[in-house]
């Protein structure tokens, strides 16, 4: 099951943000937990000042995602503010196919 988290930065985080940038980088790298599908950061109406995250995983339970989430550099650090979970389900029409890799 594919996974949206929607992630908000507390106010005045940058320079956390920017510390904990390359754990959390190599965290979603590692192959550990949920795997990720698609992610970046989410930015202002300026397009470089970012204020959170959009990540879309794979994984079995929400409760994984949700673990998986508390244990970020950015949940740890104090950067996000806020993460949301949604159960995502990916349209047959879109123009980007998100598939289950083969065991």
């Amino acid at each position: 099951m594919f996974w949206a988290i929607h992630c908000l930065d507390r106010p005045g985080t940058a320079a956390l943000r920017a510390a904990a940038r390359p754990e959390h980088s190599a965290r979603l790298r590692s192959g550990t937990g949920p795997r990720p599908v698609f992610y970046g950061p989410l930015v202002a109406d300026d397009g470089t000042t970012a204020i959170g995250s959009l990540i879309v995983v794979e994984a079995g339970t929400r409760e994984e995602v949700a673990d998986w989430v508390a244990g970020d550099p950015f949940t740890t650090e104090g950067v996000w503010e806020r993460a949301d979970i949604n159960a995502l389900l990916p349209s047959q029409n879109a123009p980007v196919r998100l598939t289950t890799p083969a065991p």
